[in-house]
This record gives C-alpha cells, sequence and structure tokens, in this order.
C-alpha cells in the first residue's frame, strides 16, 4: 500500500473515533439529562402531596368553601 492509502485508512479510523467518542459523551449527558428528569418528578409528586395535605388542612380549619380554586388564585395573586 502506498503512504496515501495507509494515511487515508487512519483517517477514516480517527473519524470513527472521534464520532464514537461524541456519541458516549450524548449518552452520557442523556442519561444526566434523565436522571434530573426523574428527580423533578419527585419533587413534582412531593409537591402535590404537601399541597393535598395543606388544603385538606385548610378546608378542615375554614370549611370547603373558603378553600375554592377562585379564592386560593385571589390569595395567590396578592
Amino acid at each position: 500500500m502506498t503512504q496515501e492509502e495507509k494515511d487515508r485508512i487512519k483517517t477514516f479510523v480517527g473519524s470513527y473515533d472521534d464520532i464514537s467518542n461524541q456519541m458516549d459523551l450524548m449518552q452520557l449527558t442523556i442519561n444526566e439529562l434523565v436522571e434530573k428528569r426523574n428527580a423533578l418528578l419527585e419533587k413534582v409528586d412531593d409537591l402535590k402531596e404537601q399541597e393535598k395535605e395543606f388544603l385538606e388542612g385548610l378546608i378542615e380549619k375554614y370549611g370547603i368553601s373558603a378553600v375554592t380554586p377562585n379564592k386560593l388564585m385571589e390569595i395567590a395573586r396578592c
């Protein structure tokens, strides 16, 4: 083989190695994003549970007519 052909083979192999490395990095990033998404979804679930308990407490304390979505939005916008 000529040196030019050997160099061309090395170029192909190098390009495939670079692509493989980039794909590995992308997979790591995807995995990190999945973990972050899962952590956020857990926070949402925890927040929903806290909200539910809080609203149940308000209903018990003030009655269901005082804890309506419209009244809660009024309070939240103040």
